[in-house]
């Protein structure tokens, strides 16, 4: 059984005593981490039917009750948990700005009602909790959990790659292809992807549902701006018009909890490109729109012809936002008609580092080119990452691999 530590969301969770408020997508270990990890008095899980139940006593009561046990414990200064909270309403959240700030209350919410109504400048709880957005394992937390159990470096950057997302790791085999594995995922989750997903707006209004999810399938499809989006949502009627200034409540609601990843184009002010943040929902969406296989059954052979094409251009994406988290520095795309880069990463709007990934068996006469392509803008660092480095030489670049990235 593989563990994958998580101290950086640990330490915004537990090393906190302020009210915390912690979100995200389902199944990205939210009430695992507060249940394992944090010293509570009691918790609270509120049903679709507004029913509430408690996980220390497994009593189940009702909203007033509910309010009466909150209101003595926090004055007793302790600490309460409260799973899915935006259930209890409106009344809910107006309670909590009218009472006195004691004890610790840990709220804990996975649906759009959080970026829709809580981040707005009207909202009654802003500026009163720690907010702690749980997204998916980290890539280096995910290497660390596999050291020594892979040898073959490609094998265990693919590996990680795919155990980011927790629901994964049960999959996992040590001796297995990972590609393999990936084709048993893809069929042993072909509708929990979209479930997961689509509970996000399982309380909000259905009518947006599909756009919500529309937009998800036109980003993993590769129409990454928001024009292309827009035009993809009007060619399926999803909405009225083809104005991307229509979907961009949508966007910013998914970057917000997670779902996407909002990254700016280096040297065209105000223009960005979404990529969709897991690598899982990614691929389900990408093959079920281009070949439908969540309604039917397909074989091994065409779900690895599918992996095969996207798995490069995911490990591009993870590589440039771990390089840009480890090394303090902002991701940026280049995209300028003929040129492209697979990151750009900033430091005050200057090119610090550029980055080329090639995912597949590299020569030296590629090692070449990819220098002269990179000599073309100015920064401090050049780097191409490879599969494995061995026998592979450069002046200018810094060649690196899987062995190399905890050293950086």
């Amino acid at each position: 059984m593989i563990i994958v530590n998580r101290p950086k969301e640990l330490e915004t969770i537990a090393g906190v005593r302020k009210w915390t408020l912690i979100y995200g997508r389902r199944k990205t270990g939210k009430t695992f981490l507060v249940e394992r990890f944090v010293k509570y008095d009691d918790y609270f899980f509120v049903n679709r039917d507004r029913t509430i139940l408690s996980k220390i006593s497994n009593l189940r009561m009702t909203y007033d009750m509910l309010v009466e046990l909150l209101r003595r414990d926090l004055a007793d200064g302790k600490t309460v948990v409260i799973d899915e909270f935006q259930r209890l309403g409106e009344p809910f959240l107006d309670l909590l700005h009218s009472m006195k700030k004691s004890g610790r209350l840990i709220l804990l919410t996975s649906t759009l009602f959080f970026a829709k109504n809580l981040l707005h400048s009207r909202s009654p709880l802003l500026g009163l909790f720690h907010e702690a957005q749980i997204g998916l394992m980290r890539l280096d937390d995910c290497l660390l959990a596999l050291n020594g159990r892979i040898s073959s470096k490609q094998q265990l950057l693919e590996s990680a790659v795919m155990i980011r997302e927790p629901i994964t790791v049960d999959y996992f085999e040590e001796k297995e292809d990972v590609r393999k594995t990936f084709v048993k995922i893809l069929r042993g989750l072909a509708n929990t992807v979209p479930a997961l997903v689509g509970e996000i707006f399982l309380e909000e209004d259905r009518g947006l549902s599909a756009t919500y999810e529309g937009i998800i399938r036109a980003v993993a499809n590769g129409r990454v701006v928001s024009s292309e989006v827009a035009s993809a949502l009007f060619a399926s009627r999803l909405i009225p018009k083809d104005d991307p200034s229509s979907i961009q409540p949508y966007l910013e609601n998914l970057v917000r909890i997670g779902i996407l990843r909002k990254l700016p184009l280096y040297g065209r002010k105000k223009r960005f490109v979404y990529k969709v943040a897991s690598p899982l929902v990614r691929l389900f969406f990408y093959a079920d729109e281009k070949y439908g296989i969540a309604d039917r059954s397909f074989e091994d052979a065409e779900a690895e012809r599918i992996i095969d094409a996207l798995l490069p251009h995911i490990i591009e994406d993870e590589l440039r936002e771990y390089l840009a988290n480890k090394l303090g520095l902002q991701e940026n795309l280049l995209d300028d008609g003929d040129y492209e880069l697979d990151g750009i990463l900033t430091r005050f709007n200057k090119p610090a580092l550029l980055l080329e990934v090639k995912w597949g068996k590299v020569n030296q006469a590629e090692v070449d080119a990819t220098e002269d392509k990179l000599n073309r803008i100015e920064a401090a660092r050049r780097i191409l990452f490879v599969q494995d480095k061995k026998g592979l030489k450069s002046k200018a670049l810094e060649i690196i691999d899987v062995g190399d990235l905890s050293r950086l």
